[in-house]
């Protein structure tokens, strides 16, 4: 890989000493001309599950289609056309290399189980994208200040998985809302590709490709080259959200929603911010849970005339998050000598990140309770409220007991490419960590009662 991108460098750097620099230029997200009401995220139904998807490459993205897979083995009744579990994800919130299959499954359904295999986890993925970057074509085009790899990533995930289809089918009703996370660089937060978030910046969803937010969110560092969009915000006539506003005025009161809108506020400071450049979700969120935590901090302490109304009238919420993170290697633990700076890099990226990761979810989890009961419809006679039966499944990659040569499944390197039998056996690991949690078995067990009309 380094040989690779010394010989990137190399022919780059003479393409543009012999002034032959390129005027390319990456698509443009195109303006929006109206705005439309966004989707609400969650169903009326009995249960309300919820899948969040870490970053991890090809790997993340095995180990989620075995987690998937055995939603989609597991009906509800004994009925022939029974509905599946799969069927009752109402949101996933995706990052990365899970934020690949997260989009697939949004576009195409199951049809995930019949063609995802081939299209991305057998494929040598990491090559075709670096044999694209070095034809002379393309290195003419990278020569450009305004036309990067993160580009090539975009073009390479609409002429191998999801073609030209559009950001705004992965909120349209047909299907779970998929939301596809990325990381503002120079404001270090998450940018979530959402039809507020687009509304806000004044960008049209229906015209902008689902690949671009792929590669967004994918969008390694040192690797790829950011995916960067105009900024309009101020030109559709989109009204600023009252929860900016209010949160704006609550720095001492309300920290955490102060902050969380005063970062989407800078977007509305267009002519300071009139471009937004975005890489890899992970560096903001390498689970894709913020997506939820920001839904509570907006709507803590809005009165109930401001809150967007969730119509929580399920009996049960389910929360699966899929954490495919990589484990650290040990060898350089067993010697005196200095790792190579590869190594260091890695490590210091990789274990703040796992501090992080579990602040993240010990907030999630200490909050999402409280918050459900404030937000609950079902009738309950305790005055303050009553919570659905809630039912978080962690499923961590690390904490599978299958190895890939005689190496935890969790060491596989963060790539495009995965090793042989790589896929089979995180695809194994998804599916046996589902279905042996105990969250898992007492949620099955209780909407079996539920169908016999034991509940």
């Amino acid at each position: 890989m380094n040989r690779i991108r010394r010989i990137y460098s190399i022919l780059l750097s003479l393409l543009l000493v012999s002034g032959c620099a390129s005027t390319a230029r990456f698509p443009d997200n195109p303006p929006l001309t109206s705005v439309k009401k966004a989707a609400t995220p969650l169903s009326k139904d009995s249960t309300i599950l919820l899948l969040t998807l870490s970053g991890g490459g090809s790997r993340a993205s095995a180990f989620a289609y075995g987690v998937m897979e055995a939603l989609h083995q597991t009906p509800l009744t004994t009925r022939p056309d029974a509905p599946t579990l799969l069927d009752k994800v109402d949101t996933i919130s995706a990052v990365s290399g899970g934020s690949i299959i997260a989009a697939y499954y949004g576009l195409y359904g199951e049809q995930l189980f019949e063609n995802f295999r081939q299209q991305f986890l057998e494929r040598d993925v990491r090559n075709e994208i670096r044999q694209r970057m070095l034809t002379l074509e393309n290195l003419s085009r990278l020569s450009s200040t305004t036309f990067g790899s993160g580009d090539i990533l975009d073009e390479y995930f609409r002429q191998t998985l999801f073609g030209e289809r559009p950001l705004s089918e992965l909120f349209d009703n047909q299907g779970p809302v998929v939301i596809i996370n990325a990381t503002d660089l120079f404001k270090g937060s998450r940018f979530g590709f959402t039809p507020e978030l687009f509304a806000l910046i004044c960008s049209d969803s229906d015209h902008f490709p689902v690949a671009r937010a792929v590669a967004a969110s994918s969008a390694v560092p040192l690797i790829f080259t950011p995916i960067t969009l105009t900024n309009r915000a101020g030109s559709c006539g989109y009204p600023t959200p009252h929860w900016i506003r209010t949160g704006l005025t609550e720095k001492q009161q309300n920290p955490r929603r102060y902050r969380l809108a005063r970062t989407w506020s800078r977007y509305l400071e267009q002519p300071e911010h009139p471009y937004i450049h975005l890489l890899d979700g992970g560096l903001a969120d390498n689970l894709g849970l913020r997506a939820m935590i920001d839904r509570i901090i907006i709507q803590d302490g809005l009165d109930d005339s401001n809150r967007q109304n969730i119509p929580l009238q399920a009996r049960r919420i389910v929360l699966i998050e899929i954490d495919a993170a990589a484990r650290l290697p040990i060898e350089w633990e067993k010697r005196p000598d200095h790792p190579p700076q590869t190594v260091i890099l890695d490590a210091a990226s990789t274990t703040p990140l796992s501090n992080y990761n579990f602040e993240t979810k010990a907030y999630l989890h200490r909050q999402l309770k409280p918050w459900l009961k404030r937000n609950s419809t079902v009738p309950c006679s305790d005055p303050d409220g009553c919570a659905p039966d809630v039912y978080i499944i962690e499923l961590n990659l690390e904490d599978s007991p299958g190895e890939l040569n005689d190496q935890p499944l969790s060491t596989i390197p963060t790539d495009f490419t995965l090793p042989e039998n790589g896929a089979d056996a995180l695809i194994n690991a998804g599916q046996q960590l589902l279905r042996n949690h105990p969250e898992f078995k007492r949620l099955l067990k209780d909407i079996y009662a539920e169908q016999a009309g034991f509940l």
